[in-house]
């Protein structure tokens, strides 16, 4: 069952009037993306509009107000996808539908702060009760296919639409029935938008999904060190940041993508950014100047 999110945004501000005169209404978060995209596409020869994606969640003054560049546009998500799987292994252990144990333990950690492939397939094949294997057979790949929607089932529940969570992340690719798994033409694989990740590190930082103590599990694997240009998983939104500023992210990439989803903590805002492209995609350039340019707005 295919499944992506749409985001409920806030209203733009109205314009007031005071002495009978209109005073302009401050840029949305919408006007402001679109502001930083049109300058992105200038600064980079050959850039395309479908290139990249952005979407951010600001919560400043106890409101909050949500805005997005392309944030509905499905991407393949490479290993941003883990968030979603540690989210939905957080809500079977809380609900004891399965149970920990030091290996499923250590491979959530290797998954988040790692971003271990193997680790992921032990832990997808845990939270669906599938594993790999020779190819099946029609009736038994059904089953099998079934089994592999439940993450796509828990998030429907929770009002995502149209994305895909429910296959293996690979070094080498998939043999087998997980191969089967894709479907023909890879139709089935993986894929995400920035909106759906923006939401779900908002309410994994803000304590909305599963339990309190949960988030607090998941926070403790996302977090990550500012200022860090050598650690992959921290070195695109994260360079963006002064050292010692507290903020939590999960990185993917492959040959043909680059994402970075984060939340960060500053002293009089907190931000949920979710940045996808697929642009230059062996180089940091573009993540890095989206990056920036949102911190500054």
């Amino acid at each position: 069952m295919p499944l992506a999110l749409t985001l409920t945004l806030l209203p733009s501000f109205a314009l007031v009037s005071m002495m009978n005169s209109p005073i302009s209404a401050p840029e949305s978060l919408n006007e402001k993306l679109a502001g930083i995209s049109k300058l992105a596409l200038t600064q980079f020869k050959g850039l395309k509009e479908d290139d990249f994606a952005i979407t951010v969640i600001e919560l400043k003054g106890g409101k909050t107000e949500s805005g997005s560049y392309r944030g509905s546009s499905l991407f393949y998500p490479a290993s941003v996808v883990k968030m979603f799987y540690m989210a939905y292994a957080k809500e079977l252990l809380e609900k004891g539908k399965i149970e920990s144990n030091p290996e499923l333990e250590r491979a959530m950690t290797d998954m988040i702060k790692e971003s271990v492939n193997d680790a992921t397939g032990l832990v997808l094949e845990t939270i669906t009760g599938t594993t790999g294997g020779p190819a099946l057979g029609e009736s038994d790949l059904k089953v099998w296919m079934r089994k592999r929607q439940a993450v796509n089932e828990w998030l429907y529940s929770l009002g995502y639409k149209d994305i895909n969570c429910s296959q293996k992340t690979w070094n080498e690719g998939p043999y087998g029935r997980e191969r089967q798994g894709y479907g023909p033409n890879f139709e089935l694989r993986n894929s995400l938008n920035t909106d759906s990740c923006a939401r779900m590190i908002f309410d994994i930082v803000n304590d909305r999904v599963v339990t309190l103590g949960r988030c607090s599990e998941m926070r403790e694997l996302l977090k990550r060190s500012a200022g860090n240009k050598d650690d992959g998983q921290s070195n695109y939104f994260g360079a963006s940041l002064p050292k010692g500023t507290e903020f939590f992210s999960k990185a993917g990439w492959t040959s043909t993508v680059r994402h970075d989803v984060a939340y960060v903590k500053l002293a009089e805002r907190q931000l949920a950014v979710s940045v996808f492209t697929k642009f230059e995609v062996g180089k940091p350039d573009l993540i890095r100047f989206l990056s920036d340019s949102i911190l500054k707005m």
